[in-house]
């Protein structure tokens, strides 16, 4: 037995220790759960930024080749007044230095967290002034009749070395925002494959958390199987010993009764021998309780009340010889605790045994009652007997036998009380006890 119950202990040792490492294991894992948390949370963030940078080097590069387009509208309409003179080429030309200079105003806005483009765009914003001063210039000549001094003023050259250092400046703009824009693409695939390392991590974390998880359910079930098994084992043993106890008790108290019969049929005084016979009585009583404990089909720790009342009532009428003696039995099906098993079983046999001595005449056929079952919160023992009843000048207090003064210790060990009922033929006992 030793043996085997070591082998359970080493195994139920190592799932402890099994579980230890898997609750650091788990807190490990929680850990780098929140670090994985936090780090994809920040590549988050980051990948918003980076992003947002691409998109706002995309809008400086638009709003660069927007300013180059407005100023070639802007030369386009001053050549196409010159040749024809017409004022709708004036208005595409004032649109057109209208919005030249929303761009020029929307880039410095843009770039104002890079010196190098505000200090590009101030040189810009001065040379395109310059360029649309010269249209001005060449459109005020045309207007006053002169085609011939606009061109001059061309030929100058003025206008179009602006427009050269522009294109340059304008160029030099675009080709910084091109390699911000290659940098920023950079960093916007480097925060996502830091975001798709992250999932993945992520991943792989909550299938260790699934996998551990089944492991704790696997070794939680084994370790509830081995438990149960140790239980199921140790209430077999505890239910072997329990059953052996109560048959030895029976064993000596069968001796002990037989001791007593023999005992009681060698005494000649009648009060000795029916003293005797009272003891057999009492011993045979609690007998039957340790008989009836190591039964098959017992609950352990619990005494079936109502199916011993039934089976010690019958018994003990049977055991008179006499036919004409009725039991009528309104017995419940009710379980004890053990230790109010003898207390009951004596004061039951007690009762029993009295009302077939004093209620039984022989003479006339008798009826026993016996009744056992529940009185509110209590229980209620009684045997009652239609025979000539007590004494008129009975008094429990006063005279006493040793079998009441028995029944009246043996209520008290219950818990509960004796009372003597008024009944209006023979006798009538109860005792009522509280519930276990």
């Amino acid at each position: 037995m030793a043996d085997g119950d070591a082998v359970p202990e080493t195994r139920g040792a190592s799932r402890i220790a099994a579980r230890e490492r898997g609750f650091r294991l788990l807190a490990v894992i929680v850990t780098a759960l929140f670090l994985a948390f936090a780090a994809l949370g920040g590549a988050f963030v980051w990948y918003d930024r980076a992003a947002g940078a691409l998109v706002h080097t995309h809008e400086v590069r638009a709003q660069v080749d927007g300013l180059r387009q407005s100023l070639t509208e802007a030369e386009s309409a001053q050549r196409a007044f010159i040749l024809t003179g017409d004022s709708q080429f004036t208005r595409r030309l004032d649109a057109a230095g209208v919005e030249a200079r929303a761009r020029i105003a929307a880039l410095e806005t843009a770039t104002r967290n890079s010196p190098n483009q505000q200090q590009r765009l101030d040189d810009l914003r001065g040379l395109m002034e310059t360029r649309l001063a010269t249209i001005e210039e060449t459109i005020a000549a045309r207007r006053s009749g002169s085609p011939g001094a606009a061109i001059q003023i061309i030929m100058r050259g003025e206008g179009v070395q602006a427009m050269d250092e522009v294109r340059r400046i304008a160029r030099d703009i675009e080709q910084e925002e091109a390699r911000l824009q290659e940098v920023r693409a950079r960093q916007v695939a480097a925060v996502r494959a830091v975001i798709i390392v992250a999932l993945i991590l992520f991943a792989l974390i909550l299938t260790l958390l699934f996998v551990k998880a089944l492991r704790d359910i696997s070794l939680d079930r084994e370790a509830e199987a081995d438990a149960a098994e140790r239980l199921s084992r140790l209430l077999a043993d505890r239910t072997l010993l329990l059953d052996e106890v109560n048959h030895r008790v029976k064993n000596s108290l069968q001796q002990i009764a037989s001791v007593v019969r023999l005992q009681s049929r060698s005494v000649e005084h009648a009060d000795a021998r029916e003293a005797l016979d009272k003891t057999l009585d009492r011993i045979m009583a609690v007998g039957r309780v340790h008989e009836q404990l190591y039964q098959p089909g017992e609950t352990v720790g619990r005494f079936h009340a109502g199916h011993y009342a039934e089976s010690l009532a019958r018994d003990l009428v049977d055991s008179l010889g006499r036919e004409d003696i009725a039991l009528v039995t309104r017995i419940e099906s009710i379980e004890l605790d053990l230790k109010q098993a003898v207390p009951l079983a004596l004061i039951l046999n007690e009762l029993i045994t009295n009302a077939l001595k004093y209620g039984c005449p022989a003479d006339r056929p008798s009826t026993i009652r016996v009744g056992l079952g529940t009185d509110g919160e209590r229980y209620r023992l009684s045997v009652a007997d239609d025979g000539d009843g007590l004494p008129k000048d009975f008094s429990p207090t006063v005279k006493r036998g040793l079998g009441m003064r028995a029944i009246e210790a043996l209520a008290k060990q219950l818990g509960g009380q004796f009372e003597i009922e008024q009944a209006k033929v023979g006798a009538s006992f109860a005792v009522i006890f509280p519930r276990s």
